[in-house]
């Protein structure tokens, strides 16, 4: 009777997944831990049957319960959000894998050593915004804010002799359900890895949110939509890209067990690139340049800066490509307080799009440099970039309900010569603070993130400020590029997976800088871009939006 319960108790723990308990979330990162948790929670499960019916053999093992299918006898959400895949049952009597005896007891056929798991989030929003570029107006626009669908698989090595570990692996597409899908959506372009687990942490290969991106990630409440942090907070030089906020292709990477509140990360991901100044394609990467995303900035796809004119390969990548990328994070959570310390290096970056001595096409000049109205020239040449960050979180219940506090500071530098200088609007310091209250159903939020003043600046082309436009031609550290975006929005939630949100955010710009809206993580950028895109310094760029978040 015993070894019956047991049985019924390990088939059902595999097959079901209740989220009566779950703790409400807006993000898919809290939904992932979650299931990491129900995991690792059935892991112990097989664990503790196995040692169970080695002490008590059991003659005749029961047949599995048969599988509910009326969506009513689930309680929480009626989803099945995990699926047992059939996998090799390691067999008794003896039986080796690879020399390595099995350690299959009587109940071992009935508990699949391989989970499934299908897990998505669906995030739509209406826009409204106001570039603040001369004649531009207000405009409406509806977005797929990072979408995504996945598929996570977990293998159970214990049964063959491993205890304690596991194969892992993940596929993760954004999904564009508002907009065209092109290559961006294609299978497999978010995180998808292959890995290994074990007592001491866990090692995988493939393409990841670097440790640096994910140290802060849970600081923002207004990720994905147009207040999302990004318009400043990892952003080298403002614009449509958060280069030290990046998900890294060809990477490997190690996550520690976390040992008295602490836990390690750390990546590298090699440039495998042919050139030397990293104008190249890395190899195995068709028509995309490191360092940038599909068809985004610096991708040289036609338009989308540091491109050569009229061609789409090769010799192309001078607008951030970068060759060896290294990233490191340590965490700490103690109760209430939490802490970040971070770490990203990216070797020898290409900005020769902004100094136009990039390779040129055949039949044409060599180079097309740029020289400004005084008779100097633009200088950005290749150079190492790194960031660092440093911070942390406080939480606590101030009587009207959970209060989140957090805040961190942030250096990036570029390495450049003292001729590169006045060009460099790379190495800038920044600052983020936010605070989430949360009163029954509902979170109010609001943040704060700001830019300080870099020591140089290519030329602008253009300024918002009329007044200035007679210099804009001149060096570009004649004008301050310090920024300043403010959000504020609240969310409430349906239930643990279903929430609407509204947010609005205003980023306010010296007549120098030239930052976006919606860097990363909203389904497009809003920036102050003329026809030509050309950016546009100085810009005040205003924008609300609402929407609606489900997390499966």
């Amino acid at each position: 009777m015993r070894n019956t319960l047991l049985s019924g108790t390990a088939c059902a723990a595999l097959c079901l997944v209740s989220f009566s308990g779950a703790a409400r979330s807006a993000t898919l990162d809290d939904v992932m831990a979650r299931l990491d948790k129900i995991e690792k929670e059935n892991a112990e499960l097989r664990a503790k049957v196995r040692s169970l019916s080695a002490a008590k053999p059991v003659a005749a093992a029961p047949a599995p319960a048969p599988a509910v299918t009326d969506p009513s006898k689930f309680k929480g959400n009626p989803v099945l959000h995990a699926g047992v895949a059939t996998s090799p049952a390691p067999k008794p009597g003896g039986m080796t894998i690879g020399g390595i005896p099995v350690k299959a007891g009587p109940l071992g056929p009935l508990i699949d050593n391989t989970t499934v798991t299908l897990y998505g989030s669906i995030d739509i929003s209406g826009d409204v915004f106001n570039p603040s570029v001369y004649d531009q107006g207000t405009k409406f626009g509806v977005a797929s804010n990072i979408s995504s669908f996945g598929i996570r698989v977990r293998h159970n090595l214990a049964p063959y002799g491993w205890d304690g570990m596991a194969v892992v692996a993940q596929i993760e597409s954004q999904v564009d359900f508002a907009s065209a899908p092109t290559e961006r959506a294609a299978f497999g372009t978010r995180d998808s890895f292959v890995g290994m687990e074990g007592p001491w942490g866990s090692i995988k290969a493939g393409k990841t949110d670097t440790p640096y991106k994910k140290s802060t990630a849970a600081m923002d409440p207004f990720t994905r939509t147009l207040g999302d942090y990004n318009s400043i907070m990892g952003n080298t030089g403002g614009d449509n890209r958060a280069e030290f906020d990046w998900r890294m292709n060809h990477a490997i990477w190690y996550e520690s067990p976390i040992f008295n509140g602490f836990q390690l990360s750390a990546l590298i991901s090699p440039g495998q690139n042919e050139a030397r100044d990293n104008s190249d394609y890395a190899y195995g990467d068709l028509f995309q340049c490191n360092g940038a995303s599909a068809r985004g900035s610096g991708s040289n796809f036609p338009n989308t800066g540091g491109a050569l004119a009229g061609n789409i390969g090769g010799n192309g990548c001078t607008d951030g490509s970068f060759g060896n990328a290294y990233s490191a994070s340590l965490t700490y959570k103690n109760g209430p307080f939490s802490a970040i310390a971070a770490f990203e290096l990216h070797e020898q970056v290409n900005r020769h799009g902004d100094d136009g001595l990039e390779p040129a096409l055949a039949g044409t000049p060599a180079f097309a440099p740029v020289f400004l109205a005084d008779g100097s020239q633009v200088l950005t040449g290749t150079h190492n970039e790194w960031a660092a960050k440093v911070g942390g979180g406080y939480h606590f219940n101030d009587g009207l309900g959970d209060l989140q506090l957090n805040a961190y500071y942030e250096w990036i530098r570029r390495e450049v010569t003292p001729a590169e200088q006045p060009f460099n609007e790379r190495s800038r310091d920044a600052v983020f603070a936010s605070a989430t209250q949360k009163i029954g159903m509902w979170a109010l939020s609001a943040s704060y993130a700001h830019a300080f003043k870099s020591p140089g600046n290519p030329a602008m082309l253009s300024v918002n400020d009329p007044a200035l436009a007679p210099l804009a031609t001149l060096q570009g550290n004649l004008f301050s590029n310090d920024a300043s975006q403010y959000a504020i929005g609240a969310r409430y939630y349906f239930s643990d997976w279903a929430s609407w949100y509204i947010v609005g955010s205003q980023l306010n710009q010296g007549p120098g800088a030239h930052y976006c809206l919606g860097a990363s993580g909203h389904g497009y950028q809003v920036c102050s871009r003329d026809q030509f895109n050309n950016t546009i310094g100085g810009a005040t760029i205003r924008a609300a939006t609402t929407g609606m978040t489900f997390n499966f």
